[in-house]
């Protein structure tokens, strides 16, 4: 029988039923093509055209083939793309909206789905070609919504269900998350439907309103956009026996308010219509339901508890959908109560019988529970069109908490019986009434939902409107000529109102100032937009076009007629402008009088014009003459435009001569400057503006990526900004000094004709710039060279330290191998040694002997200098002049400690190397330091010496070294000292601070009148020898207190001042003194010894006793006898008595107990001193009649007035 249903089905699919219509096809062409005759043509005669035909046919059909499973494969894809392409959209940070956070987690929880997903079909347990023809992707298969408030049960009953997961060797069995609680949403996929399981807040939205509002509109969405024509197969409602037995009526009422909105949203955001089954989860919490069913086979369990209602295809709206509940409801009760005499038959245990006996009064007690929830969930008010309420079902995922016995509960509150609570079960691993409710109920009915209503008019309509498109595709280009030419009519007619517009602005800037070239700017920007059009952006729309586009032909009318207003009336104001900045040129400023004067005359001369010239020193006194509002307004941006609009690939000649008499008078001025400054500023111009220069030198490229952890600025400028190009090395080098000779000789020519010299005098200028002014030029630039190295090196600082740890970690980074601070060192050496030859790097040998030989040399010149100035004679030794060469004299004698620094004598380290050492060596006494202070021990007593080889060191060096290293100590002192106290202070308060004052705050003896005793235990642990307070002074603050005077005090720290202040102090070393007093033979337990000698009593007490804890002191008006007693005493009970017996017979007397009961006896006591400090009298008055004691103690400090103890305060910090 099956394989004829497989013969059938693959008889009559498509697939078969079209490979044989275009076989048919393909015979019709064939045979009876060539007969066909379209005057004068047989377009079918040719066989080869037949073929190509046939072809066609079958390759159009294939190509369908391919796009349907592409489709196929794409719709199961699609997730994943989206997520991507969201993803995507998201790289930039930015605010989201309420929710969409969530909605991209689910998102992205998606995605991790359909990543594997994405490649793997479901469904046929057939083998071969049929098999798999008929399995389908996982968009495919019925997609299920569970939702539920949280804990309700969602995750826990399809964890238990017993379905089987394909994906359980990726993810393990389950969701893709596993069970639990579900904070977002769970993907279950399994063989025959995927399972939805939402977050339980979306159901409540009770975490955050608008938040979980948001995530559920947003998950909505996410399904309609995957599955548009069928979102979902069903939705699955879970409410728990917990939920519907220990809410109240008004949160029940509630809750299904709640679900029923969800369901709402449901059906107007997805526009279907769905089956929706309840689930009462968690019914193993009524009472006796375990001992119920659970001695149920596995079968027994897989079935289903509740009802499915009869479908009604056409039920009518207002009928109730849940009617039916009360008759299936009973119908149940009914089949419990047959079950229950086999139940209690079966089961011995009498506890158990009463439960089983019970469990059908407990599920009757839901019925109206239930009822009342299903009809405010149902309730027709809410939906547009209700819901396909299918069913009602009872189960248990796992068996754990407290069973819910309304029963009983009410048996208790009517006779107020106290019974008491019965433990709940412990988790089972058992599953009751699940498993064929999802595969023979839901799954079955997958087909019950409807499509979505406006998807499938959409696909109909785009059918529709193909044909509709093909109609008018014919009528289309005709329609598009005549909307062409009305639009181009429309548009020639703007060009010409634009033009009356220009013509009239061009009349009137003849009357205006020619200077204003501001005002000019309406005119100008109006005629080079005269073709442009408001009614499109950018370039013509398509309805312009169609061979009747005239907007090329109008753009090159009004571009001429552009530049036709440009030379007529703009480069007049230009010239003007140029003869005006030339006049008010100050003599001060003469590199500014030579290019006023050269863009002048190159404005004039077709032969010298140059455009980026003169640009540029119009741009210069535009910036110079605009108002800071006309720039910020960008009228600067506009001048620059329709001046390299003008100039631009063109030769602009003034129309107005030159003012001859104007411009001798600026060359007269020009000839008595210098021509040495004349060509440095000139070159230095040049050689700046042009493309050939080095990188600039910056902290940033000579330190490596680490400088802005070593390195800031003083001024607050970058890093990455430091010196031009120009004044490095190899500017020096590779730029100045070979373009020297050619850009004088440069100046030179057009100094000739800028200055208007004659022959003879632009040849002896020529001499003078290529021969000996050439050398001051040299000396201008060194000096600026120098300069500029001065206050850039003076603006470098090292980065702020702000802790302990940063300190130690800049050390390392200042003396790491091949260290930022050590490359920047060695690159300012490098470029600040302009005496070596660029070829010396080659050998290190000889620049190690090029530098010492310099530096020699440096000194020999020096030594001339002072000789010269003392002499008034030149002096020559050796045969060098004074003057040596320029680059050793500005510029490497001023930075010759770089150079020392970097350059190693011999096969030795450099003084750079051995001086980082130091800081090397600070690095790991800073970091014992940073873990010593962190573990609260002792600072290392090599901190201080290693800082002050470190500030002796910074004396030694340039800056910025001698800044960080200068900055290194200071902070770290000063780090050191704070992290000790705080740290000190910490443990402290955490090791002593608390425990001592929840011990000893407002109890006795510390307060006097306090009625709670010090424990003993915790006395003991505060102030014995090894205690935390005898523990911590030793271990951590002994090293820094000095105990040699009568007051303890701190000793100075690292940083010059004391570690912590006397009042912490002052309670270590008064717990010192309670541990001598009752710690004496260094025991764990306090205690005190003490000799209590009878003295006198009243002849009115014939006897009296003093039992201390078991010690017992007898005295009758008999000889004086000392007693020795200690405390505690050997009976243990905490009590001392003292009693007195009159003559007459009457006993009287005081008692007190606790651990501290001999001080508050003696506290009763009017105690005198002795002669010696240990002794003292105590007189007691006991109703009237006085005893008196003499009592000698074990210590020279008393302990029942012991001054350290009534003073004693617990520490907190330092």
């Amino acid at each position: 029988m099956s394989m004829l249903r497989n013969m059938a089905a693959l008889l009559f699919n498509r697939f078969t039923l079209a490979f044989t219509g275009l076989v048919l096809l393909s015979l019709v062409i064939w045979f009876i093509g060539p007969l066909v005759y379209i005057k004068p043509y047989q377009p079918l005669e040719s066989e080869s055209l037949r073929w190509a035909l046939i072809a066609a046919l079958f390759a159009i059909w294939v190509i369908k083939l391919l796009f349907h499973w592409w489709r196929a494969k794409r719709m199961n894809d699609k997730l994943m793309g989206q997520i991507a392409r969201m993803t995507a959209g998201r790289d930039t940070p930015q605010e989201l909206a309420p929710g969409q956070e969530e909605v991209t987690e689910l998102e992205g929880r998606f995605k991790e789905a359909v990543e594997i997903l994405s490649k793997t079909r479901f469904g046929s347990t057939e083998s071969g070609l049929f098999g798999r023809f008929t399995k389908r992707y996982v968009y495919q298969l019925p997609w299920y919504l569970i939702i539920g408030s949280p804990g309700s049960g969602k995750t826990t009953a399809l964890a238990n269900s017993g379905l089987d997961f394909p994906l359980a060797e990726q993810f393990g069995k389950g969701s893709i998350r596993g069970a639990g609680g579900t904070r977002n949403c769970d993907w279950w996929f399994t063989d025959q439907a995927v399972l939805l399981d939402t977050a339980g807040r979306y159901t409540t939205h009770e975490s955050d309103v608008v938040q979980d509002k948001a995530a559920w509109s947003g998950f909505l969405q996410l399904l309609k956009r995957f599955r548009g024509r069928q979102p979902i197969n069903g939705v699955i409602v879970t409410l728990s026996v917990q939920e519907l037995l220990s809410s109240t009526e008004a949160e029940r009422a509630r809750l299904a308010k709640t679900i029923g909105a969800r369901l709402g949203e449901l059906c107007d955001e997805l526009a279907i219509k769905f089956p929706v089954y309840v689930l009462i989860t968690k019914a193993d919490l009524l009472a006796g339901f375990n001992e119920f069913f659970g001695q149920m086979t596995r079968d027994e369990r897989a079935q289903v508890w509740g009802f499915t209602q009869q479908y009604r295809e056409n039920a009518s709206s207002s009928v109730d959908p849940t009617g039916q509940f009360t008759a299936e409801f009973d119908a149940l009760v009914t089949q419990i109560n047959r079950l229950l005499p086999q139940r209690l038959l079966a089961e011995p245990d009498l506890a158990r019988r009463g439960l089983i006996y019970g469990l059908p009064q407990q599920f009757v007690g839901l019925r109206e529970l239930v009822h009342q929830t299903l009809q405010e969930v149902f309730s027709s008010s809410r939906f547009k069109e209700k819901p396909l309420f299918r069913g009602v079902y009872f189960t248990s995922g796992t068996q754990e908490g407290m069973p819910f016995d309304r029963v009983l509960s009410a048996l208790k509150r009517r006779f107020a019986i106290a019974t008491p609570l019965r433990p709940g079960a412990g988790p089972q691993g058992k599953s009751f009434f699940i498993e064929t409710l999802f595969k023979g109920v839901m799954f079955n009915e997958a087909g019950l939902t409807g499509r979505n209503a406006k998807k499938e008019r959409q696909l109909r309509l785009l059918q529709a409107g193909g044909l509709i498109g093909l109609t008018l595709a014919l009528g289309g280009a005709a329609l598009a000529w005549g909307i062409s030419h009305q639009n181009n009519l429309a548009y020639l007619d703007e060009v010409k109102t634009s033009v009356g517009t220009l013509r009239q602005a061009a009349e009137e800037a003849k009357t205006g100032d020619p200077e204003n070239l501001v005002a000019l700017l309406p005119m100008l920007d109006h005629a080079e937009s005269l073709a442009v059009s408001e009614r499109y952006t950018g370039s013509p729309p398509l309805s312009w076009r169609w061979g009747l586009l005239q907007v090329p032909k109008v753009e090159t009318a009004a571009d001429t007629t552009y530049l036709r207003l440009l030379e007529d009336a703009w480069l007049p104001g230009i010239v003007r402008q140029l003869r005006r900045s030339l006049q008010q040129t100050s003599t001060s400023n003469p590199e500014a009088s030579y290019e006023a004067l050269k863009a002048y005359l190159m404005i004039h001369d077709a032969d010298r014009f140059d455009a980026r010239t003169v640009k540029a020193w119009i741009r210069h006194e535009w910036d110079a003459s605009l108002t800071p509002q006309l720039l910020q307004a960008g009228v600067g941006d506009r001048l620059s435009h329709h001046l390299d609009r003008l100039m631009d690939d063109r030769v602009v000649i003034s129309p107005t001569p030159v003012d001859t008499v104007l411009v001798e008078e600026v060359r007269q001025r020009l000839a008595q400057m210098s021509p040495a400054q004349r060509a440095y500023s000139r070159l230095k111009q040049l050689l700046i503006t042009g493309n050939n220069l080095p990188a600039d030198f910056s902290v940033v490229r000579a330190s490596g990526p680490e400088a802005p952890q070593v390195f800031s600025r003083r001024s607050g400028r970058p890093l990455t900004q430091g010196i031009s190009g120009l004044f490095t090395y190899d500017g020096y080098h590779g730029v100045f000094l070979h373009e020297l000779p050619k850009v004088t000789t440069l100046l030179s020519k057009e100094e000739g004709w800028v200055l208007g010299q004659a022959d003879g005098k632009r040849s002896t200028a020529q001499e003078v710039l290529t021969g000996q002014v050439a050398n001051e030029v040299k000396r201008l630039y060194l000096m600026e060279y120098a300069k500029l190295w001065e206050d850039y090196l003076a603006d470098v600082r090292p980065t702020r330290i702000g802790s302990l740890d940063q300190a130690g970690e800049q050390a390392r980074l200042y003396s790491s191998a091949n260290s930022s601070l050590e490359q920047f060192i060695r690159a300012v050496a490098k470029e600040t040694t302009l005496a070596r030859r660029p070829d010396a790097d080659a050998d290190s040998s000889g620049a190690s002997t090029s530098s010492w030989l310099g530096e020699k040399l440096n000194r020999i010149r020096e030594e001339q200098r002072q000789l010269s100035r003392l002499t008034g004679k030149q002096v020559n030794v050796g045969g060098l002049t004074p003057s040596g060469t320029l680059e050793a004299d500005i510029v490497d004698f001023r930075f010759r400690e770089y150079r020392r620094l970097a350059t190693s004598n011999g096969s030795g380290p450099s003084p750079l190397t051995q001086s980082l050492q130091v800081l090397n060596e600070a690095s790991a006494v800073i970091a014992s330091a940073r873990q010593q202070v962190k573990s609260g021990g002792t600072i290392p007593p090599t901190l201080s010496s290693t800082l002050e080889r470190v500030r002796a060191e910074a004396k030694r060096l340039p800056p910025p070294l001698n800044l960080m290293y200068t900055d290194l100590a200071e902070a770290t002192s000063t780090m050191v000292g704070r992290d000790v106290r705080s740290t000190i202070g910490g443990n402290l308060n955490a090791t002593i601070g608390d425990f001592c004052r929840r011990a000893v705050l407002g109890r006795y003896p510390f307060t006097r009148s306090a009625g709670r005793d010090v424990t003993a235990d915790d006395f003991a642990k505060l102030f014995a020898m090894g205690g935390v307070m005898d523990e911590f002074f030793r271990s951590t603050l002994q090293p820094m207190v000095d105990i040699s005077a009568s007051t303890w005090t701190f000793k100075q720290g690292v940083d010059g001042t004391p570690v912590g202040g006397s009042a912490s102090l002052a309670s270590f070393q008064k717990a010192a003194t309670i541990r001598d007093v009752y710690f004496r033979a260094g025991g764990k337990a306090p205690g005190i010894r003490l000799d209590i000698k009878p003295i006198e009593m009243d002849a009115t007490i014939s006897q009296m006793v003093l039992d201390v804890d078991g010690d017992v002191l007898r005295y009758q008006h008999g000889p004086q006898i000392p007693k020795s007693m200690n405390w505690p005493g050997t009976r243990g009970t905490g009590q001392v008595r003292l009693q007195i017996t009159s003559t007459n017979g009457e006993n009287s007397g005081l008692v007190t107990e606790g651990p501290w009961a001999l001080h508050r006896l003696f506290d009763r006591a009017q105690l005198l001193p002795g002669n010696a400090p240990e002794k003292f009298s105590a007189i007691f008055n006991v109703d009237g009649r006085r005893v008196r004691f003499e009592v000698t103690t074990s210590s020279v400090f008393n302990p029942f007035r012991l001054k350290a103890m009534e003073e004693f305060e617990c520490p907190s910090n330092l």
